[in-house]
């Protein structure tokens, strides 16, 4: 009997590295096929990953769900029709996420090697319009130093 215990340990460790292995070789489901319409995030996002994609936007646009999305109700509590494109808004956050992938892909990532990436708070900085930014005047020489009188 004291022989098989060293077996049946084994074989329970490896039965569970399997499952786990196999658990994790798994992609992402939606959660309960919640999210419709979506056409730049994938189809298989979960609900965090969303919520925290769209906290992203609201607060580097310093807004809140009514920008983009269509309200249906505010009592007892805010309701949205999150699947609507009725907000020409939505339109506008799917095209300037492609703008900052492919930005991200094709450009950052090829001349920078510390990971930076751009995002929406790059350039929106908390307004849903950027602000346009002028650089400063770049500083003027000092005068040459006046001899001393001889």
């Amino acid at each position: 009997m004291r022989r098989f215990v060293p077996f049946v340990l084994s074989f329970a460790v490896v039965l569970g590295c399997t499952a786990i292995s196999q658990q994790k070789s798994t992609p992402a489901t939606p959660d309960n096929l919640e999210f419709h319409n979506l056409k730049v995030l994938p189809p298989n996002i979960t609900h965090d990953e969303l919520l925290n994609t769209m906290r992203t936007f609201a607060r580097s646009l310093g807004t809140r769900c009514e920008h983009c999305h269509v309200q249906t109700a505010t009592t007892p509590r805010d309701q949205f029709d999150f699947a609507s494109d009725a907000k020409a808004e939505k339109g506008v956050a799917r095209t300037m996420m492609l703008m900052t992938r492919r930005i991200n892909s094709d450009y950052i990532s090829k001349v920078d090697e510390h990971g930076m990436m751009v995002g929406c708070g790059t350039c929106h900085r908390g307004k849903t319009v950027p602000e346009n930014w002028q650089p400063p005047a770049p500083p003027q020489p000092a005068a040459p130093p006046t001899p001393p009188p001889s």
